[in-house]
């Protein structure tokens, strides 16, 4: 925690944003937990506001992530044997993932931002199996929304105790989950009540059409057989 804290303090806006981008690609020897708390400490000393620690953690977690979903989507598996990343793209996960992405693959990459040990694996799976990059971060964009604000003000509020605020938000990571599952599963209902409000106005719509054909046609009928008459 020293040397995140460290590195931060010449900089801590762009500082959390690189420090965060390098934990989505498993480069520090530290997690994106730490580094997000310790954006919460300065913003307790004031060298930034809720909202730009908020935005450069978010920033910076979206990025590493997206990258590593290119990598999934452009370069395929030869990453596999790249000295950074192989220790991250263990087999076994990876075979794991991969039956947990045909089968929910939508619910099992939202839930892999809770699950460190699966996280690079599962966004590289998503790229690589083809899910689109769209869904794919905003299923990173509402995990991210569910912990970073949460772990930022943890590391304000105990800005002096910061190994108490990781200890805390590893206590409460199960109802963080169950949180979050709930922040998918009503983002998921409002996108399919609209896709069902767009569905039928368009069904309204074609059936009015219809109708002012068919209007039109009895109209133009009814004036023919007026003027054989």
């Amino acid at each position: 925690m020293e040397t995140v804290l460290e590195v931060l303090a010449s900089a801590p806006a762009l500082a959390t944003f690189g420090l965060l981008l390098m934990c989505g690609l498993g480069l520090p020897p530290w997690s994106e937990e730490i580094v997000i708390l310790a954006s919460g400490y300065f913003v307790a000393e004031g060298a930034l506001s809720y909202q730009e620690a908020v935005f450069w953690c978010f920033a910076g977690i979206l990025a590493g992530d997206s990258i590593i979903y290119a990598l999934g989507a452009w370069v395929g598996e030869g990453v596999y044997h790249w000295p950074v990343l192989r220790s991250h793209m263990k087999a076994r996960h990876r075979n794991k993932f991969n039956r947990l992405f045909f089968r929910h693959g939508t619910l099992a990459v939202f839930l892999a931002r809770f699950l460190p040990g699966f996280r690079m694996v599962a966004y590289f799976v998503a790229g690589n199996l083809g899910m689109r990059y769209w869904k794919f971060v905003l299923l990173d964009s509402i995990g991210a929304v569910v912990t970073v604000p949460i772990s930022v003000y943890a590391g304000f509020m105990l800005a002096e105790h910061l190994d108490k605020a990781q200890a805390m938000l590893h206590k409460y990571q199960i109802p963080v989950l169950i949180l979050g599952v709930a922040v998918l599963l009503l983002a998921l209902r409002i996108r399919r009540n609209r896709r069902i409000a767009r569905f039928d106005q368009l069904q309204r719509e074609r059936t009015e059409r219809h109708h002012a054909r068919a209007a039109r046609g009895r109209s133009k009928s009814s004036k023919e057989a007026s003027g054989t008459e």
